[in-house]
């Protein structure tokens, strides 16, 4: 009884006292010399595939596009900032985006290697956040634990890095691999975020006791409407960095 009360209490602070949630400064206990350059490398193929799969579908109104396979999701979305490139870049570090994605309590990262302006190219990074959506944390989802391989890449009108889970600690994710990019509009004037997602986290506990799973039609709308939450948080976070205002969820003891 203790530990399902404990649950339920830390669900509750989650879904209606989020900022008192307190933020984490996680270790990092995986190897990195385990892996090799193309460990790093082998990462763009795999998610130009899943780009290409994500292109047969049209953006939505809202600049979104969803592919639901059996186990997996794969999305993306975009959306314009009237900032010009150059400038955005100078203040949002697209090598640090696991701060911007929703309620996110802590991020840790280790640089393998760095290009001649120093700027981190190959590196390692520990992501730990809320269980997405909220409220799946009354159906027993723990927060989304990963380690991750991360590219970042630097040109001049595009930045972007790409993701490759390799290590979920508590289980949270199968896989939460993609990229996020920032690029230059056609006509110069400002910066198209774009975020690209292959993800597979297993069903919460109670809710596959409930075979909730089971109604499409049901996991399809929760699944977009977490999504559509989770994209445009991420990138209100990634404006509020570029205007120097605080965007981090939860509070530091």
């Amino acid at each position: 009884m203790p530990s399902i009360l404990s649950a339920v209490a830390r669900a509750t602070r989650i879904v209606f006292a989020k900022p008192t949630v307190d933020r984490v400064e996680p270790s990092f206990d995986i190897d990195l010399d385990l892996y090799h350059e193309a460990d790093y490398e082998k990462i763009i193929p795999q998610l130009q595939d899943v780009e290409r799969q994500l292109e047969a579908v049209p953006l939505d109104r809202r600049g979104m596009r969803w592919v639901h396979l059996a186990d997996t999701v794969l999305f993306y979305g975009e959306r314009t900032f009237d900032v010009p490139f150059d400038d955005f870049v100078s203040r949002v570090d697209i090598s640090h985006i696991g701060e911007f994605y929703r309620d996110s309590l802590g991020v840790t990262t280790r640089v393998v290697k760095r290009d001649e302006r120093d700027r981190s190219v190959h590196q390692g990074v520990r992501v730990v956040a809320l269980p997405q959506p909220n409220y799946a944390a009354y159906f027993g989802k723990e927060n989304l634990d990963v380690y991750k391989l991360e590219k970042v890449e630097y040109g001049p009108d595009e930045q972007r890095v790409w993701m490759l889970t390799v290590h979920s600690p508590n289980g949270s994710a199968v896989c939460d691999d993609g990229y996020t990019s920032f690029r230059r509009t056609p006509d110069g004037r400002g910066t198209i975020a774009a975020f690209l997602a292959c993800q597979n986290f297993p069903i919460p506990p109670l809710m596959a006791l409930s075979r909730m799973d089971r109604w499409t039609w049901f996991k399809t709308l929760v699944t977009e409407s977490a999504y559509r939450r989770f994209f445009n948080t991420m990138m209100d976070s990634l404006l509020a960095r570029y205007h120097g205002n605080d965007f981090r969820v939860g509070r530091v003891r």
